[in-house]
């Protein structure tokens, strides 16, 4: 990540920040921001003005292309920057993008950033030192010697002392992917929620005012100036995208060709396009789904590109044919393959980990994690190797998760290399909510606070967020903490996560009950219940629902009133031999026997692939919330078939109008089907006996 702060503002790229580690997720993200390319203004090209004095000027590349300039005295014209001197001496040899401290330099004379790997771009140095900020914000003084030097490991080959610290981080484009602005090398991007106040609507309320004031600084900026990640937060805080910042899009996509050497360019742009409301299948005459799934350069920039790879096509739900360069199955296999020993996720194979590519990585591989429960009807993420590879991410999202945990700070914040920064923190934010993780749980509150007390804490006066803690407002660090508000926002309130952006309606919606439909979609949208395939959404409404997803499905619902239910009945150990732990359900199962909720049809069988019963789900729900064993309740028909332990609580969900019966007849040998058991997960939640 040279020329700019961390991997995750990479992809903004203003400089190496020798001194200012940007976090790895912001690099990503910067590189992730279309190349806009603002016009240079007067501080970046110098204003042509009186000669004030010389300033020596070089340019070294990598080992084969050797000096790209030898020591050269110039004369140093008033407003001169890093930049302005470079861009003038060697005029149409420079490439870059952004403007001011977003300004990233990606390419001298022919050589660019990632040609050498992904870790490799270019940075500058002045006097022997690497400044924290953009060339382009970098004023010369008389007598500067200031060398731009091609970096193969973000910065450590060439004296840098950390990467993400200074100078010109590789990265790249403007606005909101690449924020090194030449000083931190690595691209990849996510952008995209705090004070104590814990999970639940009520927690994320106390965000939608920080939500609404940061939509209102991003409206009174002119459309064209907005980053993709900028545009990609409007809409996913429940409001519009300006139209003319899709016509300014289009021009650009159109001025490209609609090919983009860099993937991270183009996955963002899929995302902005898909929040802003249009269909990037068919924009500015261009597929760039397909774009996204044929980049035969797709890992250039190390895991960035198949981690938002994954977040693109899943954004709108896109088909990806057998024939496509990356599959599904092949973006997570490789994103597995990637894991290290640790739990964490690195830029490339090899290489220690972080929490900001941990996070991304968290969110890319949720969805195929979130298959795991159509594993027991022989369903699984289509194209993803179904149930095995699903228990593979949900085993690599635990190991994730965990490790994440064991990284963060005790004041609940977070470090890239040695600095401590938002950016960081609220990437963990965007990967916990979308693997469904809560990051106001215990597992992510430290003893000097949590982690949305870690954000809150960047917030300065004016509403913005700054990079450091006490440092000042700071774009970057503002948007990427407006898209954790907005990630932790819809988690809290059951919207489907900051990048399901598709239209949440299931491939076999015909098939659903008019009775049931609106409580299918709010199970689903509250994961209490998952679709049965991925790509396509499917629900399969008339299927039974099992035992073990039933078990899965009281234990979401009940949380962390299953720790205090007194188990006076169950076994010490309780031991299924048809419940073995490489299954998905074998967690949740064994906590539900644990707690005397659930009994094995055996000693040593749970038979968790059978239809579960009406009566046997009458018996889990009243154990599971204590509802009181009703005898006096109505006279069944069939009274007679059901059992004398199970009635008093056949009458008390009865009773609740959480479970009904019908003619008279409650029918306990019947099964439920899984468009019942949304509607029966929605009344419990509405009674409000759900802690």
């Amino acid at each position: 990540m040279p020329n700019g702060r961390s991997l995750f503002r990479r992809t903004l790229s203003p400089s190496l920040r020798k001194y200012r580690a940007w976090p790895l997720t912001l690099l990503l993200i910067v590189a992730m921001v279309p190349c806009l390319a603002a016009p240079a203004t007067a501080a970046e090209t110098g204003n042509n003005g009186a000669s004030t004095g010389t300033v020596t000027l070089s340019v070294i590349g990598d080992a084969k292309r050797g000096t790209l300039l030898p020591a050269t005295q110039m004369s140093l014209q008033d407003g001169d920057t890093a930049y302005s001197a470079l861009e003038r001496t060697l005029s149409g040899k420079v490439m870059s993008s952004g403007s001011g401290e977003t300004l990233y330099v990606s390419s001298i004379d022919g050589l660019s950033e990632l040609d050498l790997g992904p870790k490799s771009g270019w940075m500058y140095e002045v006097n022997g030192a690497y400044p924290p900020g953009s060339a382009s914000i970098y004023r010369l003084k008389p007598g500067d010697a200031v060398v731009w030097r091609y970096t193969l490991d973000l910065g450590a080959d060439v004296g840098a002392p950390d990467p993400g610290a200074g100078g010109n981080a590789p990265g790249g484009a403007s606005g909101g992917t690449d924020a090194s602005g030449n000083g931190s090398a690595g691209d990849g991007g996510n952008a995209g929620n705090g004070g104590g106040h814990g999970a639940g609507e009520g927690a994320s309320a106390a965000y939608d005012a920080d939500i609404a004031a940061l939509r209102k600084l991003l409206l009174a900026k002119p459309a064209a100036e907005l980053s993709e990640w900028e545009a990609f937060a409007l809409g996913r805080s429940g409001g519009g995208v300006p139209d003319a910042y899709l016509t300014e899009l289009a021009a650009q996509v159109k001025a490209a060709g609609g090919a983009y050497r860099k993937a991270t360019d183009l996955e963002r742009i899929v995302l902005a396009v898909r929040a802003a409301g249009a269909d990037p299948r068919a924009f500015a005459g261009y597929d760039l789904v397909a774009a996204v799934y044929n980049h035969d350069k797709l890992t250039l920039q190390g895991a960035n590109g198949p981690i938002f790879a994954l977040l693109a096509l899943d954004s709108g739900g896109y088909v990806v044919p057998a024939s496509a360069i990356w599959t599904r199955a092949k973006l997570v296999d490789w994103l597995l393959a990637l894991q290290n020993a640790d739990g964490s996720f690195p830029l490339a194979a090899g290489e220690a980990g972080n929490a900001d590519i941990t996070a991304m990585a968290l969110a890319a591989l949720a969805p195929y994690a979130n298959a795991a429960e159509d594993a027991d009807a022989g369903a699984g993420a289509a194209g993803t190797g179904g149930a095995s590879s699903a228990a593979a991410a949900s085993a690599a999202i635990d190991r994730a998760v965990a490790y994440v945990s064991a990284v963060q700070l005790p004041n609940g914040g977070f470090k890239l290399e040695r600095d401590e920064n938002s950016e960081t923190a609220a990437q963990v934010v965007i990967g916990l909510t979308a693997a469904g993780r809560d990051p106001a749980g215990a597992a992510f509150v430290k003893t000097g606070g949590s982690l949305l007390d870690a954000l809150i804490a960047y917030r300065t006066a004016d509403g913005r967020f700054a990079h450091t803690p006490g440092g000042a407002a700071d774009p970057i660090a503002t948007e990427q903490a407006m898209l954790a508000l907005i990630a932790y926002d819809r988690f809290a309130t059951g919207a489907p996560g900051l990048y399901r952006i598709a239209a949440e309606r299931f491939a076999d919606e015909r098939q659903i009950a008019g009775w049931a439909s609106e409580a299918v979609h709010q199970a689903y949208a509250a994961k209490l219940l998952s679709g049965t395939s991925a790509f396509p959404l499917r629900f399969e409404p008339k299927r039974a629902i099992t035992r073990a997803e039933f078990a899965a499905l009281l234990v979401r619902l009940a949380g962390d009133r299953l720790n205090a239910v007194p188990s006076p009945g169950a076994a010490a150990e309780v031991a299924f031999a048809d419940v073995q732990p490489s299954a998905w359900y074998y967690a949740a199962v064994m906590r539900a026997a644990r707690a005397d909720i659930v009994n094995g049809v055996s000693a040593t069988s749970f038979k968790p692939g059978d239809p579960i019963t009406r009566e046997q789900m009458a018996v889990m729900i009243g154990r599971a919330f204590g509802l009181s064993e009703s005898q006096s309740g109505t006279a069944w028909r069939d009274a007679s078939s059901i059992r004398a332990a199970a009635l008093p609580y056949v009458n008390a969900v009865a009773d609740k109008g959480i479970l009904l019966g019908a003619a008279g007849a409650f029918e306990p040998s019947g099964t439920v089907t899984r468009e019942m058991a949304a509607v029966t997960a929605v009344r419990l939640k509405h009674l409000d006996l759900v802690s």
